[in-house]
């Protein structure tokens, strides 16, 4: 005979199902990501974050829900690429921690896990900060009295030369761009010497004795010797989208950049004259695989030409953007140094003996809208911070000097007013 279940029995099994958590997540909903930042205070990481509010920029706006999230997981990894592990998890009404150094090593890399039970966990972008001591920098005053509205600014390795250019308003709407260059002593200019009125961001060959830049008017690149006072020119196809100039080592050959609106391109061309030729495939912007419009170097050793690349590797969450070698046989990339998603590595620059590269890089700031300034060891591969005083911030417009090879000059913004300063490593 069947037995069947009483009627408080039933009951009490309806509400036991009821009361049951919810396991679905719908992939609909997103939790509200958080913006993070990171100081440094004494031996101590201070993390704080605030959510992001989702902005709808379209109509009508889709339907997704924007959730609070319930908890947040402070991950952190001691490497620019180390496998991030749970420091803690905190409850959605706290919103920062202290984090000791000694736990952390002299770099940590984090960030913050966002997580509702009904959808699924967001990350936000990682940063990195750093227990670097600070580096002293002081006003570099080799641009001479121009030196605030000064831009391409190069110096030779050994410190003697420089050169720059400076914007002039002859008429109203109309400018020129003269082109200098100021034989230094102690970095103090000593002699000036105008090179070209319609002259435009130089950079000096390796021994010191010619200077390439862009002319426009001329569509192509200028070589000028500065013992002869000679200038020839070698034509391009289109000089209006020419980025950056690179010199070889022996001085054969120019390495630049192209990066218009819809593609980018790197190209070598012999300075004794000929026609150009290119080193990659035409990179289209669209694809967010492209040279980025930024400076570029040759090794010292001829083997490599460094740029700044945006890569994202077919997936909206990886965009990045790394610095990569390219070779000057046409063979392609070589190798790039591998970043966390959303950091901008920019602006390469090899000291002489080749052994370090010093470059730009967003990694310190959430919404990757200030850099800060980073020398990579080649020899070991490890990164670290020149960190510099506060409010003295390096701008992304400006490739990093080398003055020998314990010395980096770069340009700054101080209170939104630029110059030029100098650090010793």
């Amino acid at each position: 005979m069947r037995r069947s279940l009483s009627w408080p029995l039933l009951v009490l099994l309806a509400l036991a199902g009821s009361c049951k958590p919810k396991t679905d997540v719908d992939p609909a909903k997103r939790v509200r990501p958080v913006s993070l930042k990171i100081s440094v205070s004494g031996a101590f990481y201070d993390l704080s974050w605030e959510p992001i509010q989702i902005v709808c920029v379209t109509s009508p706006c889709p339907d997704v829900a924007d959730v609070e999230a319930e908890e947040y997981e402070v991950q952190v990894a001691s490497s620019e690429l180390g496998a991030f592990r749970t420091y803690r998890v905190l409850d959605a009404g706290e919103k920062s921690i202290r984090i000791p150094a000694a736990s952390a090593e002299e770099q940590l890399v984090a960030r913050i896990v966002s997580k509702n039970k009904t959808a699924p966990p967001v990350n936000s972008n990682p940063v990195m900060a750093s227990m670097a001591f600070v580096s002293q920098s002081a006003y570099y005053p080799g641009f001479g009295e121009f030196s605030t509205d000064v831009f391409g600014g190069d110096i030779t390795s050994d410190g003697t030369k420089s050169t720059y250019s400076t914007q002039v308003q002859e008429t109203p709407g109309t400018y020129v761009y003269p082109l200098y260059v100021s034989d230094l002593q102690n970095e103090q200019v000593v002699t000036t010497k105008l090179v070209n009125r319609l002259g435009g961001g130089a950079t000096f060959s390796s021994d010191g004795k010619q200077l390439a830049y862009i002319s426009r008017a001329e569509n192509g690149i200028i070589i000028h010797d500065l013992a002869t006072k000679t200038s020839r020119t070698l034509p391009v196809a289109d000089a209006t989208w020419i980025w950056s100039i690179a010199w070889s080592p022996d001085g054969k050959w120019l390495a630049y950049s192209t990066v218009s609106n819809d593609e980018s391109r790197l190209w070598k061309i012999p300075t004794s004259g000929g026609a150009a030729t290119a080193l990659t495939p035409v990179l289209p912007i669209r694809e967010s695989n492209y040279i980025r419009q930024s400076s570029l170097d040759w090794s010292p050793d001829g083997r490599f030409i460094a740029v700044s690349r945006a890569r994202n590797d077919n997936s909206s969450d990886k965009w990045r953007a790394t610095v990569s070698y390219y070779s000057p046989d046409g063979s392609g990339e070589v190798n790039f140094f591998e970043t966390q998603p959303s950091w901008i590595d920019t602006q390469p620059s090899f000291s002489p003996d080749g052994n370090q590269l010093a470059f730009l890089s967003s990694r310190t700031d959430q919404l990757g809208a200030t850099y800060t300034l980073w020398v990579r060891n080649l020899i070991t591969g490890k990164v670290r911070q020149i960190k510099l005083l506060p409010g003295l911030n390096p701008s992304s417009d400006y490739a990093p000097r080398w003055v020998g090879n314990e010395r980096l000059i770069f340009m700054a913004f101080v209170q939104n007013k630029k110059n030029y300063y100098s650090v010793f490593l």
